[in-house]
């Protein structure tokens, strides 16, 4: 809230600054409206309504066009289209023949027309209004009714022409449509026979589950094999010997010639053993035996490779026990059961790419069957829509209504449309505030003159030591100022904010003399400097201070102005040495209150405020008073006040709001820093008094001066102003 009323007080300060060209610019632009509102001609409006219809008469024989089935489309581009049409220059110069041949007036011109005409679509319906304005009532509802009854004729006519003309396209056009939507037919039969293909997603749903199903199996019979390879290999690992090997001894052991031979070898094996244990090597018997032997092993090498086709057999391979007879078998049988079933994974694993392949062929299938498919519906959507248009082409041919009617006659209008200032009125208005705020922005905008007293703290970032209002004296004559107010009228506003800025001075504590010398500058002239310092000397002598006002601007001096003295000697000649120091240069002009003027000198003027004399005699003259004020020229025209603050206590910066620029206020305030000498603060002088203020203290004088023997001396008494300056430091 606070940052709101902040805002409304910037923009209610600009508004009474720059109210003159604000009121003047609006005053000008409200004048130039009432002045065009008065030299206007009488306009009139006739306006007349067309309904634009959908053509029913195919539907009420089964048929419906593709416009009547999208009404809100139809509604928004035909209208549009209409529109158009009825501008058109061959109905307007038509409608211009026949209004002219009826009109007695004067003769309306193409140009004219097309700038009053204007045709309206009348949202949501299937309305068009025909407006017209001009000068003549009785003309303008000529011409609407005269163009509405152009236009229907000739929307007749050419819906029946466009007709005629369409009709006989379509019949060139069906022979051939025909001949495509058959060809399109026929390539779809012959695709579908080819391809075996009845319905494409049912075929996909099948070849997707067949495609499941036999994964599914592959499944199976891998684990199947796993099992069997393991039991496999658990049995090989017994036996120690391999499947192929299993086989060859359950071939020897189920030969019966073999294991009777083999029974002959070994009970011959066991004759020779025992008859080793009797006879000598070289005994008939044995060597019988041996021969025997021998003859069984030929045997029974013949029959193993009879049996094992050349396969090589261990002899201790010939005969196995029952056990080792079972887990032959056990792997035999498990060897076969394997084998079958690789065979079955081999079967099942081309089953699957067959279908595989066929999932991927499937889609180009499809997809060129699709393509066919709509080539067919396109075809067929074509000739229906030609034998549906050919239908309806007949009824509009046969048709002696038009799509389009007047509902509504234009009628002489009774009145003027912009007999009414209102709007004008209006519209001026708020033209006017738009260019008078326009040209309070731009004044702002182009104005670097500091314009409030926030403004100027904002800039030169020193201490507010008070804030002086405007002043001038009611007795006197507008122009001439009120120079020193504080002994005029002592019990005023203007008086107590020249005390504020006393109570506010502060000296800083090494100061070792009690009296104290202070510097008054500004940054531009007709800041108030001058004025200040006399005001301030007068507050200084109420408070019985004895002070002396040097006036150290030599180049425009204003104290002797101020209190009406003379200015023949001062400053300068003292400064020269042309008289002595306690002689005619210093002229008393209240009590407690001496001025020093410039006086005059033929001398250099800054040679003389740089002079050694210049800071012997302000050292002297501290020694005679309890204030020293300095009144010297401002800081964008002469160094003088530089010069002079390093021989004084403490500077203070004049700054009057309206006068000072933003740019010389800143080299002010970078001289100052600059110079590092002690800056007391800044006075803003020439602040807008606010009414209830004045009003209050004003109270205060009457009644002071009615009824009580109140003494400017009795401000003595006063110990404390600090409180009351908190509301007076604001800008």
């Amino acid at each position: 809230m606070e940052v709101t009323e902040l805002d409304l007080h910037k923009y209610w300060c600009i508004l009474k600054r720059r109210w003159l060209p604000a009121v003047a610019a609006f005053g000008t632009v409200m004048g130039i409206t009432y002045l065009h509102t008065l030299s206007r001609v009488p306009i009139y409006q006739a306006q007349g309504e067309l309904l634009f219809r959908q053509d029913r008469s195919s539907s009420l024989i089964g048929l419906q066009s593709a416009t009547q089935a999208n009404p809100t489309t139809q509604n928004d581009t035909s209208l549009a289209t209409e529109a158009k049409v009825i501008r058109s220059v061959p109905i307007l110069q038509q409608a211009l023949e026949q209004i002219n041949e009826a009109s007695q007036n004067t003769a309306l011109s193409l140009e004219s027309l097309r700038q009053g005409l204007d045709i309206v679509d009348v949202e949501g319906t299937e309305i068009l209004q025909v407006v017209y304005r001009g000068e003549d009532p009785a003309q303008a509802a000529l011409v609407v009714n005269q163009l509405m009854n152009i236009y229907v004729n000739k929307n007749l006519l050419n819906n029946r022409a466009a007709a005629i003309s369409a009709g006989n396209f379509i019949t060139a056009q069906l022979p051939k449509v025909k001949a495509n939507l058959q060809r399109a037919d026929l390539a779809v039969r012959n695709f579908k026979e080819k391809n075996q293909l009845t319905n494409i997603e049912q075929s996909q749903t099948a070849l997707a589950a067949n495609i499941e199903r036999v994964g599914s199996q592959i499944d199976t019979v891998e684990a199947q094999l796993v099992d069997l390879n393991s039991r496999a290999q658990s049995l090989q690992r017994q036996l120690g010997m391999t499947p192929q090997q299993a086989m060859t001894i359950a071939k020897i052991s189920q030969s019966s010639a073999i294991q009777g031979i083999l029974t002959e070898l070994q009970t011959v094996q066991r004759q020779i053993t025992d008859a080793r244990s009797r006879y000598r090597d070289d005994h008939p018997i044995l060597d019988s035996l041996q021969e025997r032997e021998a003859r069984f092993k030929q045997l029974l090498q013949t029959q193993i490779n009879q049996v094992l086709q050349g396969q090589a057999l261990n002899n201790s391979q010939l005969q196995v026990g029952e056990i080792q007879q079972e887990l032959i078998s056990d792997l035999i049988a498990a060897e076969v059961e394997r084998q079958g079933l690789i065979s079955q994974q081999a079967t099942l694993t081309q089953q699957q790419e067959a279908y595989l392949q066929k999932a991927t062929h499937l889609p180009k299938l499809e997809q060129q069957q699709r393509e066919l498919e709509r080539e067919l519906s396109a075809a067929q959507s074509t000739y229906e829509a030609l034998l549906r248009s050919l239908q309806e082409i007949k009824v509009i041919e046969n048709r002696t209504v038009g799509n389009v009617r007047i509902i509504e006659y234009a009628q002489v209008p009774s009145g003027a449309i912009n007999a009414s200032n209102t709007s004008a009125l209006a519209a001026g208005s708020l033209a006017g505030l738009m260019i008078a705020g326009a040209i309070v922005y731009l004044l702002e905008l182009t104005d670097k003159r500091i314009k409030t007293a926030k403004e100027a703290r904002e800039i030169f970032e020193y201490k507010l030591l008070g804030t002086i209002p405007l002043f001038h004296n009611d007795s006197q004559t507008e122009r001439e100022e009120w120079q020193v107010p504080v002994l005029a009228e002592p019990r005023s506003f203007v008086t107590e904010s020249y005390r504020m800025l006393l109570a506010n001075l502060k000296f800083p504590p090494s100061l070792e003399r009690s009296s104290r010398v202070i510097l008054v500058t500004s940054s531009a002239p007709k800041e108030g400097k001058s004025t200040t310092c006399a005001n301030l000397a007068a507050v200084m002598a109420l408070l019985n201070y004895k002070v002396l006002i040097i006036d150290a601007d030599l180049r425009h001096p204003s104290q002797h102005q101020i209190w009406e003295i003379a200015n023949h000697i001062g400053l300068m000649n003292t400064i020269a040495k042309r008289i002595g120091v306690n002689k005619k240069a210093i002229q008393p002009v209240a009590k407690n209150i001496d001025v020093l003027t410039t006086g005059t000198s033929e001398s250099d003027l800054s040679i003389l405020i740089d002079s050694r004399s210049m800071s012997a005699l302000i050292t002297q003259y501290a020694k005679q008073y309890d204030y020293l004020i300095i009144d010297t020229p401002p800081l964008s025209i002469a160094a003088d006040a530089s010069i002079l603050s390093k021989v004084v206590d403490g500077v203070i910066l004049v700054t009057r709001p309206g006068i000072a620029d933003i740019s010389s206020s800143r080299f002010a305030k970078e001289y100052l820093d600059q110079s590092g000498q002690n800056i007391l603060g800044i006075v803003v002088n020439g602040i807008p008094l606010d009414n209830t203020l004045h009003s209050y203290y004003r109270h205060v004088e009457n009644n002071t001066d009615a009824g009580s023997d109140f003494k400017p001396s009795d401000f003595i008494k006063i110990k404390d102003w600090r409180n009351t300056l908190r509301f007076f430091r604001r800008p």
